[in-house]
């Protein structure tokens, strides 16, 4: 019985597996936060190429180098100068409307996605220099649903996820559409 109780007591003591328990412990969240890092750079850099190619988009149209005709559509201006965005023409979604500049009205606050549960893509119809004012003030708002890299990412920063599990990048503008 006392071979039993000092070979316990020397079991106890060992210090064998010391570092594989800090490591097990340690590893886990350093290589979450690693992951999380790259999925918010790369989701920031997704946030910037949409601003900036919806930027590049609406200087086509107000220099009016974009057909009139209806053939070329804004989604197709925006996602030719854009990429990280994966298969963007199928996830993008343009809404263009007017602002009254009197009483700043028709500002709706939720931005429409592509909800591909549904199959809805939003539509708004736009053609460049339609506008019935010499300068009509136009909003556009483009949304882009993109897949991130791991799932805890929007937990820890609090992006936008919509119900499919998907990043929402938004990117909003106004601009001046003048008359042809």
């Amino acid at each position: 019985m006392k071979f039993k109780i000092n070979s316990f007591r020397a079991w106890a003591k060992r210090q064998d597996g010391a570092v594989t328990v800090e490591f097990v412990v340690i590893v886990p969240f350093l290589l979450s936060l690693f992951f999380a890092s790259v999925d918010v750079g790369v989701s920031m850099l997704r946030q910037v190429m949409l601003d900036r190619a919806t930027d590049l988009a609406v200087r086509e149209v107000r220099l009016g180098r974009v057909p009139n005709d209806g053939s070329v559509t804004m989604a197709q201006l925006i996602c030719e100068r854009t990429m990280l965005l994966p298969d963007c023409i199928n996830n993008i979604a343009v809404e263009m409307q007017p602002i009254d500049t009197s009483t700043f009205a028709g500002l709706t606050p939720t931005v429409q996605c592509v909800n591909r549960e549904l199959n809805l893509t939003p539509s708004v119809a736009f053609s460049v220099g339609s506008g019935g004012s010499a300068q009509e003030l136009m909003l556009i708002r483009t949304c882009v649903a993109a897949e991130p890299f791991i799932r805890l990412t929007g937990f820890f920063t609090a992006m936008p996820i919509n119900e499919d599990g998907e990043y929402v990048v938004v990117s909003r503008g106004v601009f001046v559409n003048e008359p042809a």
